[in-house]
C-alpha cells in the first residue's frame, strides 16, 4: 500500500506534488499551531480534489504503522529557490504579502464563512458590505484592505475587503471582515460564501466620517478594477 503521511496545512504546491502520486491512503496529523490555513473541512475537500476522489484520507493523532506499505516522498518545490512550506505561507499571509502566498500555494487564499449582521452603517452612505463569520481557527492575514474576489452560487464578484478593527466608527479591538461588492445589490445573511484574497491595498486607515471613508473606498474600487483581478 502507498500512503502519504503529514499535516498538509494548506496543501500547497508541496503537497500537491506529493498527492499528484495518487497515494492509496493519505493519513493526516494534526496541526501544530492554533491558527491554520485550513480547516479540517477546508482540507479534506482539497486533499480530495488533488489526490482523486478514490484516495481514502483518514485524519489520525499518530501515524499507524505499516510494515509493508511505501510512504511516497518527492522533492521539495521551491519558490523564489527556497522550498515552500506552511509556514513561510502563514508567514507571507500575516506580512500582506498575498500574491506571494497564492504563488505557494497554487491557488487564491479563501476564507470561507457566514454572512452576519454587521452595524449597517455603511448602507446609510450608499456603501453597504457583507459582513464575513469565519472559523475561529482559521488564519487571518495582516490588517487592512484587499482586493477580493466573492463567490456567490457560482459567480465571482470583485470588491474591496477591509480585515481589521474599525477606527472610524468605534475604539473596540474587534476584528471584522466586511465587503463592499461591485455590481451586487442582494441579501446574503445567512448564506455561506468564499472570499478570496488577491492583493492587498492599504492599512486600516482611521477617517474623519464616513463620508471621507466612501471616497476612499471609490479610489480602492478604481486600483482593483486596474488589476484586473476577475
Amino acid at each position: 500500500m502507498r500512503i502519504a503521511c503529514g499535516v498538509f496545512d494548506g496543501v500547497h504546491r508541496g503537497h500537491q506534488a506529493l498527492l499528484s502520486q495518487k497515494p492509496d491512503t493519505v493519513y493526516v496529523l494534526p496541526s501544530p499551531s492554533d491558527l491554520v490555513l485550513t480547516t479540517k473541512e477546508e482540507k479534506l475537500a482539497l486533499l480530495t480534489a488533488y489526490a482523486g476522489s478514490t484516495a481514502h484520507i483518514e485524519f489520525v493523532d499518530q501515524l499507524p504503522g505499516h510494515s509493508s506499505s511505501e510512504v511516497l516522498s518527492v522533492e521539495p518545490v521551491l519558490y523564489d529557490n527556497l522550498p515552500i512550506s506552511s509556514e513561510r505561507i502563514r508567514s507571507a499571509l500575516l506580512a500582506g504579502r498575498i500574491e506571494e502566498a497564492e504563488a505557494m500555494l497554487g491557488y487564491p487564499y479563501t476564507l470561507y464563512g457566514e454572512v452576519v449582521y454587521g452595524r449597517q452603517l455603511g448602507r446609510t452612505v450608499g456603501m453597504p458590505t457583507v459582513n464575513l463569520k469565519t472559523a475561529d481557527e482559521k488564519l487571518l492575514p495582516a490588517h487592512g484592505v484587499y482586493g477580493t474576489i466573492t463567490i456567490v452560487d457560482g459567480i465571482r464578484y470583485l470588491g474591496v475587503t477591509s480585515i481589521g478593527p474599525r477606527p472610524t466608527v468605534d475604539n473596540l479591538p474587534t476584528v471584522t471582515i466586511e465587503t463592499f461588492l461591485l455590481h451586487f445589490n442582494r441579501d446574503l445573511y445567512g448564506q455561506h460564501i468564499s472570499l478570496e484574497l488577491k492583493t492587498y491595498i492599504r492599512p486600516i486607515t482611521k477617517f474623519e466620517s464616513l463620508e471621507a471613508v466612501r471616497k476612499k473606498v471609490d479610489e480602492d474600487v478604481l486600483y482593483v478594477m486596474g488589476k484586473n483581478l476577475l
